[in-house]
């Protein structure tokens, strides 16, 4: 077994060494993910135990050993790039209004709940500046841009590049049109699209400007999906939401049944990183 599983990470390896010469994203980052065959994005950080979106919840992920955490960003009203989910902060801190027309000076005196619309926790926002220092050489950082103003993507590539973060960022793309007008302001920092059709999956490859793709569970072309990842396209889908929720109610058997049936896919983002990580690691059968 331990034969097989060198065998099989050499080919990872050979795979990402080939596909960061062909494809425009960074060979160390995909190096990084040839280390495993699967790995675990933790969405908004490990924010079931912690508040979304906080130092303490991305702490929480780097602790549990996940390979990515996901995060959400929006820029305040001055242009201090923040994380933050929705476009006011009603929901997940002690304040009101809407984040682009609060002043950071003003973000700084809110705290984030421990759980929605729940109790104030002792976490303040923090920037993406403050969140990209703290990552560095500990986990990949995926970064959901919710702005609303795209003048801000350049300067959040700016701030990737000035914290020498360029290999240890992915960075999300709703719409996959966009690879070629983004992938010009840094073509270190590697884009992350998602693909909403076959025909989305095959734009996004041929383009040759990324290979790890955002995929769902509508995709059903179980053959040629199996063949992208021989062939080293790192294809990623969620577990967010009823997956997960039956996760925890039945254990790490659903997690199980959702690889079988999903063999292609080598990042799955979950609101459940501990239990994901409990199950690839076998230690639900101890």
């Amino acid at each position: 077994m331990i034969h097989v599983l060198t065998i099989f990470r050499v080919l990872l390896i050979v795979s990402s060494i080939l596909f960061s010469v062909a494809y425009g994203q960074s060979d160390r980052l995909l190096t990084k993910l040839s280390e495993k065959e699967r790995h675990i994005a933790a969405h908004r950080g490990a924010h079931k135990e912690f508040p979304e979106n906080s130092i303490a919840s991305i702490l929480e992920a780097i602790r549990l050993g996940v390979s990515v955490v996901e995060i959400d960003i929006r820029s305040t009203k001055d242009g201090v790039l923040i994380l933050m989910h929705d476009a006011t902060v009603d929901r997940t801190t002690t304040g009101k209004g809407k984040v682009s027309q609060l002043t950071y000076a003003e973000i700084q005196t809110l705290y984030l709940r421990d759980t929605p619309a729940g109790a104030a926790s002792n976490n303040h926002i923090p920037t993406l500046r403050e969140v990209l220092r703290l990552c560095r050489g500990k986990i990949i950082l995926d970064i959901d841009f919710k702005e609303e103003n795209e003048k801000y993507v350049a300067k959040t590539f700016e701030l990737i590049a000035a914290e020498n973060m360029e290999d240890e960022v992915l960075f999300f793309l709703y719409d996959h049109r966009l690879i070629e007008k983004f992938y010009k302001l840094n073509p270190r920092i590697t884009l992350f699209p998602r693909a909403r059709s076959m025909k989305d999956l095959h734009e996004i490859l041929k383009s040759k400007r990324t290979s790890i793709v955002h995929i769902d569970e509508s995709f059903d072309n179980y053959n040629e999906l199996v063949k992208f990842k021989d062939q080293g396209v790192i294809l990623w889908m969620n577990t967010l939401g009823d997956t997960d929720e039956q996760a925890l109610r039945e254990g790490s058997a659903v997690y199980e049944i959702f690889l079988k049936k999903y063999a292609y896919v080598r990042i799955i983002q979950t609101d459940n990183p501990s239990l994901w990580n409990n199950m690839l690691s076998g230690k639900h059968r101890q």
